[in-house]
């Protein structure tokens, strides 16, 4: 019986890694806290939609920020002035950016584009030059 209740509690463990609705956080999410987008941020997105012609939903986006000028981001080699995980829909900002429409627009091609690199076509084409 004992052995039974492992398996029941090992599958129960796994069942609950792989649950969609509870990703791992990017470790961009240490220190940030949820930020309200403020509504220039949907007509950024609206005008992206447009030139790139792709087509998301902006609500679906989880907005956050965190203090100072860098976001973390182990992945890209260390800090950026934001970070996009598309697969989540979540974009993390650092504060020092929040008002920077260019980091805006380069963050929301991320999530509309579903890319974490930066493929010319989305990124130096349809919308302009969207690099750094």
């Amino acid at each position: 019986m004992p052995r039974f209740a492992l398996y029941l509690a090992l599958g129960a463990a796994l069942l609950s890694c792989a649950s969609p609705a509870a990703p791992v956080a990017p470790a961009a999410l240490a220190n940030a806290t949820p930020l309200a987008p403020p509504a220039w941020f949907a007509s950024v997105y609206a005008g992206m939609e447009q030139c790139s012609g792709l087509k998301g939903d902006f609500a679906r986006i989880r907005w956050y920020h965190v203090a100072g000028s860098q976001v973390r981001a182990p992945e890209s080699g260390g800090f950026a002035a934001a970070g996009t995980y598309p697969g989540l829909h979540t974009i993390v900002i650092a504060h020092f950016y929040a008002k920077d429409t260019f980091v805006v627009r380069h963050e929301v091609m991320h999530d509309l584009a579903d890319v974490t690199s930066h493929p010319q076509e989305w990124f130096d084409g349809r919308c302009g030059d969207l690099m750094p």
